[in-house]
């Protein structure tokens, strides 16, 4: 499609932080996000977990709700969804036609929009043109300054705050938690999952000034682990208000019970307004989907891809990978280069059998050479490959069943390793 060779050209990986771009842009297309009811998501892991349980589960409730997530690991159009269904080429191609003036028009009175700002204005005047009940957005950088800022919520939700993304966002954990809970509305509620002190004093510092409620998930519910398997795990859930027992998600390791967790108050922040059924709930938690989170994509050996791209989801994962049996564990490894390299390694590097490095096609991806200085502190079993394509070819043919392959790092390292699996066993 032609029209996505313009948005290319706007190049994705340009970072601008600030709203006057996308107020103007959106300004010139009739102000369309005052046509939604928005639940709004920021934190440094889970997001897109989060909003893919919510989706879920409002489906099944019956409401109709858009979601837009960044970035996609299939294609372009799953980064807007209707319940689940991708954005058509045709939708997507409209959008394309209609908004490209206008970012000629921003251009020449401020600057050029960045690919962000326009996409996630184009995908909020989609949404205004669908009659939703319900808009989930997910926060692309930060929250304060994110372009997704530009809409009122009915609540927001700050999943967990980390070191990430410090060049932008600050070096410290309580100025990354003030650009985070720059998301934050006068007089609503705000469902975290946060267990660091100090973002909860930063997070309820904001909502004291602006009247709002924080309530905390790990503190408002208690959940019981039952016995799962590698396609899903059962739990119950006990919530200040409700009960959700005999749970099954479809999403692997305890972080997931958190999102699910962190999914149920905001489903009860918006209770009165917006009522679902036990049923719904129980059906949403088991239908959902989210791939590249700890996905498994093959059996025998088992292949799971898990996106994570920072120290705090690389601690996730190792938890949950310490939880699973295998004879043999090899990590294919690709990380983006404006990471925090050796805290990552040093969490997953030690589980691995075998660590293969490899490069994804991002243009920040980190160096071989320069991984490998970091791995062989903790693995001395290392090679070296830059082809993906290769790489899969060599370990799946090698791999035992009783093995596992894990593909890690980056979810754009996951979104070309997740192409060539499913290509290739289609």
């Amino acid at each position: 499609m032609k029209e996505m060779d313009y948005l290319e050209s706007l190049d994705k990986y340009d970072i601008k932080p600030g709203l006057e771009r996308i107020e103007l842009l959106l300004e010139y297309l009739g102000n369309p996000q005052d046509k939604l009811n928005v639940i709004h998501i920021a934190g440094t892991n889970g997001k897109g977990s989060t909003s893919a349980i919510l989706t879920s589960i409002y489906k099944e409730a019956g409401y109709k709700v858009g979601t837009y997530n960044s970035p996609e690991i299939v294609e372009f159009n799953e980064r807007m969804r209707i319940n689940g269904v991708n954005i058509s080429d045709r939708d997507l191609k409209e959008g394309i036609q209609k908004i490209k003036p206008l970012v000629s028009k921003v251009e020449q009175e401020l600057e050029r929009p960045s690919f962000f700002e326009v996409v996630t204005a184009l995908a909020i005047d989609y949404f205004a043109q669908q009659e939703l009940d319900l808009t989930i957005l997910e926060v692309g950088l930060g929250g304060r300054l994110d372009a997704t800022n530009v809409v009122g919520s009915l609540v927001s939700v700050i999943t967990n705050v980390s070191l990430d993304h410090t060049e932008f966002l600050g070096d410290t954990i309580e100025e990354i938690a003030f650009e985070k809970g720059g998301i934050i509305k006068e007089g609503q509620q705000v469902i975290t999952a946060t267990d660091d002190q100090e973002v909860l004093a930063v997070l309820q510092k904001i909502c004291a000034e602006k009247d709002a409620k924080l309530v905390n998930v790990l503190q408002e519910y208690e959940w019981q682990s039952k016995e799962g398997t590698l396609a899903y795990q059962n739990f119950d859930l006990q919530g200040p208000t409700r009960d959700y027992l005999d749970l099954r998600l479809s999403l692997l390791g305890e972080h997931q019970i958190i999102n699910t967790a962190t999914a149920m108050g905001v489903i009860e922040a918006l209770a009165e307004e917006y009522p679902v059924a036990i049923e719904a709930i129980r059906a949403g938690v088991s239908d959902v989907k989210w791939p590249g989170r700890l996905e498994v994509v093959n059996s025998e050996p088992v292949i799971i891809l898990d996106g994570a791209h920072n120290q705090a989801g690389a601690s996730r994962l190792k938890s949950a990978i310490e939880d699973l049996e295998f004879k043999d564990l090899t990590l294919v490894l690709s990380i983006l280069g404006d990471k925090d390299l050796g805290a990552m390694i040093e969490q997953i590097a030690p589980l691995a059998n075998k660590v293969i490095l490899t490069k994804n096609k991002n243009k920040r991806v980190a160096e071989i050479n320069i991984l490998k200085e970091e791995v062989v502190k903790y693995n001395s079993n290392v090679e070296m490959k830059e082809d993906l394509v290769e790489v899969l070819d060599d370990i799946t043919a090698q791999a035992t069943a009783e093995d596992i392959i894990l593909i890690s790092g980056s979810l754009y390292t996951v979104a070309e390793a997740r192409k060539i699996i499913l290509d290739y066993t289609k």
